[in-house]
Parts: structure tokens; sequence; C-alpha cells
């Protein structure tokens, strides 16, 4: 019943480490002994203890300041303070640091060992509490996976539950797949080793029957327990993850199924983020090609759209926007101008002034790029930001008219965009201007065709990169 408890006994006297020895050892338990505080400390980083029995009168260190150090860096051992000398004072003190129990030699060996029982029975029910709150940890972690798709996120999120939740002080790590690595206070020694015995090769036959792997060495005379599980994405083995922790407690049954959980929601959700960003990256790779194909119509154009989005860009992060609105204006400042493939090419080229039905039919652009991109779901807002990117504040804009906020932000951004690097190109129609002729017309712009403050942030960005 006992054979898996250790119980570290801690007295300067000989004769009582002996004899608590023998009497531990006929009831099951696994007995370590020193003389003093500071080599139990020693023995407590080496190796795991469930229990320490330590009595208060001793030279160099005491039992009550060994107390004190052992309930500060070992949480989970409970301990016993014995003495020859009773005291309720010593006594209250002692409960009051977070002693469990206080004995008094000389002992009568049924009460000596059911107090020790006791303190294990305590134990036992202070990590019932633990695992209930990992289980609510669990769910915690669960929602928060299933609404990011930031891989970043993900494993910081897990770093986060190993370290506070799990009491794991390092672990890695490794998408074979995927050339991706994690690693928090882990030994590079042990890493080589991983990627020696763990490579992918071997770790496909390894971990075949989807078991995790348990093992202990030592290292500088410091027990070292460690476990490696396989982490499986949809077409197989994908990764491992390897923790280990020195001198602390080998990983057991419960420890070993929590851990599973966990590694394998952060696994499902990292193949969730990942197969996402290879989507972005394929729809943002297409969509680059379709606005470099509406640009390619008129020499003069080319490159305008990724001009736009740079621009675009800029002062969302001068305003300090979030993320997934920046993401919107990255795909509209590429397709702003998706309509002109409803244009006839020889309006788009005309050098010179258009008549007033060419006008017209060059309007149309806008309309034509909201009905273009307005079946794909995932563009969100872009469609309308395109619709009315040449809307000015003052009213007097196409396609409606709009005025002021009436207009999306996002194409309130563009208009900013789309004129700057308009003025600041060759046209067919007319050379390009200086960046400070631009700047200036932007300014002289404010207020009638253009918002304010994203005139403002658009110079500070300019400035904060040298362009002006």
């Amino acid at each position: 019943m006992n054979e898996n408890v250790t119980v570290l006994v801690v007295d300067d006297e000989d004769y009582i480490r002996d004899s608590v020895k023998i009497i531990l050892e006929t009831e099951g338990f696994h007995v370590i002994c020193t003389d003093n505080g500071k080599e139990a400390l020693d023995i407590l980083s080496a190796h795991y203890v469930d229990i320490v029995l330590s009595d208060i009168q001793m030279p160099e260190m005491d039992g009550i300041t060994l107390l004190k150090e052992v309930k500060n860096r070992f949480k989970d051992v409970e301990i016993l303070l014995v003495t020859g000398y009773p005291s309720l004072d010593s006594a209250v003190e002692s409960v009051k640091i977070g002693a469990f129990d206080y004995i008094t030699k000389p002992f009568k060996v049924d009460d000596f060992v059911n107090k020790i029982q006791k303190a294990l029975d305590s134990k036992k029910l202070k990590r019932q509490v633990l695992e209930l709150k990992q289980i609510v940890s669990i769910y915690d972690s669960s929602n928060f996976f299933s609404k990011t798709l930031n891989h970043d996120e993900i494993l910081s999120q897990l770093q986060s539950v190993i370290k506070n939740e799990l009491k794991i002080s390092s672990f890695y790590i490794k998408l074979f797949t995927r050339q991706i690595e994690k690693a928090h206070n882990f030994d590079e020694d042990f890493k080589n080793f991983l990627n020696d015995k763990f490579s992918y090769k071997r770790s496909l036959i390894t971990f075949s029957e989807n078991e995790s792997k348990i093992g202990h060495y030592k290292k500088n005379d410091q027990d070292i327990n460690y476990i490696i599980l396989p982490m499986f994405g949809t077409k197989g083995l994908w990764g491992i993850f390897a923790a280990y922790n020195k001198g602390a407690h080998t990983f057991r049954d419960i420890d070993v199924n929590v851990l599973n959980i966990y590694v394998s929601q952060c696994s499902m959700a990292l193949q969730n983020s990942l197969s996402y960003e290879d989507l972005s990256k394929g729809y943002a790779e297409t969509i680059t090609s379709l606005s470099k194909a509406v640009d390619a119509k008129d020499h003069y154009t080319r490159g305008h759209s990724e001009n736009v989005k740079n621009y675009s860009l800029m002062i969302v992060d001068e305003m300090k926007f979030n993320e997934e609105f920046r993401n919107l204006m990255f795909y509209a400042g590429l397709l702003h101008d998706i309509g002109k493939i409803g244009v006839p090419i020889d309006i788009i080229i005309k050098p010179g002034k258009l008549t007033d039905y060419e006008y017209g039919e060059m309007k149309k652009h806008s309309i034509f790029g909201k009905e273009i991109l307005e079946p794909i779901e995932f563009l969100g807002d872009v469609p309308q930001y395109v619709l009315y990117h040449h809307e000015k504040i003052n009213g007097t804009g196409y396609p409606y008219g709009l005025v002021k906020d009436e207009i999306p932000l996002g194409a309130r951004i563009l208009q900013v965009s789309d004129s700057f690097d308009a003025m600041t190109t060759d046209r067919s129609y007319r050379p390009r201007m200086k960046i400070t002729e631009a700047v200036q017309e932007l300014d002289d712009c404010t207020g009638t065709q253009f918002d304010p403050e994203i005139v403002k942030a658009f110079k500070s960005a300019l400035k904060g990169d040298g362009i002006i």
C-alpha cells in the first residue's frame, strides 16, 4: 500500500533516525534519512518526496526553518515536526507556517504511523482538488483553442497551462512537417537526444500504437523524469511533445492522461491554425495575381494596387487597428480596382480627358468591383470598401454621394491611399507629382475629400518611414 510513498526523515540523533526508519519500512514506506536540514533540501531538490518528518531541535538549521524552506520551495510536500521538548507555542507556530501536524517524543508507534497516514490522506485530497481544477482548466483551454487561429497564441496558452497548472518545469514541441519548434527552459543535451532518438522516421515506429514514452535518467546527480507524447494530425504523426522535471516525481497515470488531453487539444488547434494560414496564403497569392492582372491593363498603373495596399497598411498600423481589420485592408488595397475588369480597355488607357460618357463608364468600376467580390464570404466588408472608395467626405464623390461617417472606415482609408499613389505615379493623362506636392494636395483636400484623422495618420506614417 505504501511502497510508492517516500518519507524523508531529518534528525540529528542516529538512534531516532534508525528507529523511525525501521518503523516506516515495516509499514512499507520507502525511507531516506539525513541528519541536517541543509542536506534535506538537497535531497528534496534531487528526489521526489511525499512526506518530510523532521526534528525541531537541530544544529545548523532547525526544524522550523526547514519547514519554511520546504513550504516555499516544495509546496506539494507534507511535513510533520517532531520534538522531545513539547511547546504549545512552537506547535502553533509550526501549524501556522504549514506543518501538517506535530509529534512529541517519545511517541507510540500506532499514533506515529496514523499521523503519517493522515498526512498522506491530506495530500491525496489536495491532489483530488488539483485534479478538479485541472478539469476546469482543460475546459477553459478547449474554449481558448477553439477561438484562436494564431499558432503563437496556441503555443503560449499551452506553455501557461503546463507551467501553472501541471507544474512542469521544462517542455519542448517539435512539428516534423512544419519545421516548427517551441521550447521552454529545455536542456540542449536532452533536445539533441530527442532529435536523435525521436526523429520523424524513428517516431513513426516508436509511436505506431499512439503510446506515450516515460523515462528516467540522472544528470549531475539529479533525478530527471521525462515524458514524450506523439502529436497526430489528420494525416498521422506530425510532431512530438516532450517534458521533464528535475528532482520531481515520476509522471503518474493521471499526469499522463491530463497532459495527453492538453497536447491533443494543442495539436488539433495548431493544425487548424496552420491550415488556415495555408488557405490565407493561397487566397493572398491568388488575389495578388488578380490585382496584377487588373493593373496590367494599363502599363501606367502597374504596381498601383500593391502600392495602395502598402499605404493602407501604413495607415492601419499608425492608427493601431486590430489584426482582423488589417487583414481586410490588405485585401481591399489589392482589390480596390478589380471592377476595372468590366471597363473597356480603350477608356482605361485613353491618354486625354474622358468624355462624360466615358467618365460615366469609368465610375461604374466601383460597383462592378463590389459585385465581383460580394460572393466571396471570407472578404467580409471588403466589397463595401471597394464600392465606396471614390466617395468624398463632403458628398461630392461617387457612386452615391455619401458624406463623412456614412462612408465606411476602410473606404476612407482607401481614398487617401489610392489618391496619394495616383498623384505620385505617372499616368497616361499627366506626369507624376513630387511627394511634397502630393502631401500638400492631401492637406488642401482634408475635410472636403479626405478624412482629417486618416490624413494625419498617413502623414505621420510617411514621416516615420522617412518618405517625407
